[in-house]
């Protein structure tokens, strides 16, 4: 594995001409048209990630390929449309094709620009989860976006007993953490207050396993009722608002330190088949509460810390239902950034249930399968800031989580890879306690070089 990584590094460094933004003319009066286009390269050594768990597996794919156009409709309107080709040859798996991941339209009735501004905006959006992931997907601390902390949608797993489903069924109407919606914008109080959230599709009685009946797994969302979400960032140092992203490294002079908090909520959204087949219909819940500090020395250093706490409510005795939290800590001099992070997933303890005896013992499994406790270690190399860059990330993956062998299933990648069953036995067999704490953390390498121009 040692020369697999020597390997990877040499390619790795291997470096692109430096990135640029296009600016395409256009023959309307106050109106601007920009097209970019980001690619996100990866490859994955993955420790005991190879069909008989023992050896290493390797990855090479594209993590995201995106064309954006964005501009201005004179000062009163915004617009965004974005194609994403997500995780590419991930596995071997090239079925995948290009989706709509963005396509909304924003109105500014008092303008675009100013310390004050409001935004209606209506379309295909990114569901303010939190601060975190409202962070451009080309400037994270670490090389890609934190997951492992919540349990929802996309961005979470659920692990019911015999099995695995997604929460509110076998769909996944949240590619991206993105749904349909309409929602308010901004920043007030010359940009110290930023916001957003409104109320958005969310999940319908199509996320199910057998359909909607009323018999049977019953509906999710029986009354159809939405999605609301909100977020609030307080700026108490500096200010990082007035664009449609956060970012976690800002090349500037200026402090920043902000802090913030979001709420998701969809009522009777999840079916909670963690204690009976059928599955009581229950609300959906994700808070969360951010901190981020952005502390430069010079235009050529600066330390960037971001920590984010999550309570994720998806039914009593669910593997989902718990807290959370990760913290990143960078430091850039110059064009290298070495960075550390740790994240951290709990479910929910049982005892205080009103439980019968069976559905006790099944939480307590459930709770085994659902932690997670990961580290990374890492060095970005900045080629031109954050449009082209790249990260060399050494991880360390325990129980749940999107990286290492836990990440490699059936349905993903065609396979799971073996390991030590902890009874005793000493047969090597695939399944759910490839996520049990009690195997022990697996390695794994990644480089990821992404170029937006």
């Amino acid at each position: 594995m040692k020369a697999t990584l020597k390997a990877l590094l040499a390619t790795s460094l291997l470096l692109a001409p430096a990135a640029f933004a296009t600016k395409v003319p256009i023959p309307i009066e106050g109106a601007t048209l920009n097209v970019s286009v980001q690619v996100q390269t990866e490859a994955f050594v993955t420790e005991s990630g190879s069909p008989n768990g023992n050896d290493a597996a390797y990855d090479i794919f594209v993590r995201r390929t995106r064309l954006l156009v964005n501009g201005d409709i004179s000062q009163n309107f915004s617009y965004l449309f974005q194609i994403d080709n997500a995780n590419f040859g991930k596995y071997g798996n090239f079925t995948g094709r290009a989706i709509v991941q963005d396509a909304w339209i924003g109105w500014a009735p008092t303008g675009i620009t100013g310390g004050n501004v409001l935004y209606v905006d209506a379309g295909l959006l990114l569901i303010p989860i939190s601060h975190h992931l409202l962070e451009s997907t080309t400037n994270f601390v670490t090389g890609d976006v934190h997951t492992d902390e919540f349990r929802f949608g996309s961005g979470g797993v659920t692990l019911p007993i015999g099995g695995t489903l997604p929460i509110g069924g076998t769909g996944n109407p949240f590619p991206g953490n993105r749904t349909t919606g309409l929602q308010v914008r901004g920043w007030w109080l010359e940009k110290k207050v930023g916001f957003r959230g409104g109320v958005y599709q969310g999940y319908g009685p199509i996320d199910q396993t057998a359909g909607c009946t009323p018999t049977g797994f019953g509906c999710v969302t029986p009354k159809r009722y939405p999605q609301f979400s909100g977020f609030v960032n307080l700026n108490l140092i500096g200010s990082e608002e007035g664009g449609w992203l956060y970012g976690a490294y800002k090349w500037g002079k200026d402090p920043i330190l902000s802090v913030g908090g979001s709420t998701v909520y969809q009522s009777q959204a999840n079916r909670n088949v963690a204690l009976n087949a059928a599955g009581n219909i229950t609300d959906q819940r994700l808070h969360s509460v951010d901190v981020y500090l952005n502390f430069p020395q010079t235009e050529a250093a600066e330390l960037v810390v971001e920590a984010t706490g999550y309570y994720s409510f998806n039914g009593t005795g669910s593997a989902n239902t718990g807290k959370g939290f990760f913290a990143d800590v960078g430091y850039r001099f110059g064009w290298i950034a070495p960075y550390a992070s740790y994240s951290y997933f709990e479910p929910e303890d049982c005892s205080g249930s009103l439980l019968t005896t069976p559905q006790t013992n099944a939480c307590i499994l459930n709770q085994d399968l659902g932690r997670s406790r990961n580290a990374k270690v890492g060095l970005n190399l900045f080629f031109n800031k954050n449009l082209n860059h790249l990260n060399l990330e050494l991880q360390f993956n325990h129980g749940v989580s999107g990286f290492g062998p836990q990440a490699i299933t059936t349905g993903n990648a065609g396979y799971a890879p073996a390991l030590k069953a902890d009874n005793g036995s000493g047969v090597a067999v695939p399944g759910p306690q490839n996520t049990s704490m009690r195997v022990p953390t697996q390695m794994s390498f990644m480089a990821h070089w992404n170029v937006l121009f």
